[in-house]
């Protein structure tokens, strides 16, 4: 930073570089996106980037603290009004968890480029999950613990993680399931997307559960 004030004020530079460096970075990876590019599409000098964000490590962590923090703040909320004590509240438990990232909250096909990447990424993407994902998925799978209380802690952390997977899948909405059948592709409704992805990832939970007991 050279203390030079920007023109505009901060929230909303802010707000269209985060804007456009989640759409470049969805597009082009880490490795492909520019700062240029970046400005270009949000409009801005390219030294008003480096004046919030340092450099593209810095915006790129700056993405994905936004983007988390929006998804988790609605996971949470959600899992906060979770009768734990009903008699089977796995499925909305995966709910809470599966629902936020498949509407608004979730930056749509742009964002889920980006969290698959993040799942299969180097270190600085492993660290960008711990910190900004790790907290969240705990409080998911001890809530899981406490609804499938035999299970063990294994078991319950590979149905989460098998639940992301699902998730990542069905939040890029690139139409391949439809085309593997030979059907034209038919965009349904957010209720029923997160129904059929819930119920795939409770059933997914107890089956490891089921393969994981001991004979």
């Amino acid at each position: 930073m050279d203390g030079t004030v920007p023109k505009e004020s901060p929230p909303a530079a802010q707000g269209r570089i985060l804007d456009a460096a989640e759409n470049i970075f969805a597009e082009q990876g880490f490795a492909g996106a520019g700062m240029k590019a970046i400005a270009l599409r949000a409009n801005v000098a390219q030294g008003l980037l480096h004046y919030h964000f340092s450099n593209k490590d810095g915006l790129y962590a700056a993405v994905i603290e936004r983007r988390s923090g929006i998804i988790n703040r609605d996971r949470i909320s959600l899992l906060d009004q979770v009768n734990l004590e009903k008699q089977d509240p796995v499925p909305d438990i995966m709910e809470a968890l599966l629902k936020p990232p498949l509407g608004p909250a979730g930056g749509g096909r742009a964002y889920a480029r980006i969290l698959a990447g993040l799942c299969v990424g180097d270190a600085r993407d492993s660290a960008l999950v711990e910190e900004h994902y790790d907290p969240t998925a705990k409080r998911f799978i001890a809530a899981l613990q406490i609804a499938r209380p035999h299970a063990s802690a294994r078991s319950i952390s590979w149905g989460y993680n098998l639940a992301v997977g699902a998730l990542i899948a069905t939040v890029a909405r690139d139409g391949r399931s439809d085309r593997l059948i030979g059907a034209v592709e038919k965009i349904e409704d957010l209720e029923k997307t997160v129904a059929r992805t819930v119920a795939y990832a409770a059933g997914g939970l107890d089956a490891i559960i089921a393969a994981d007991a001991p004979p």
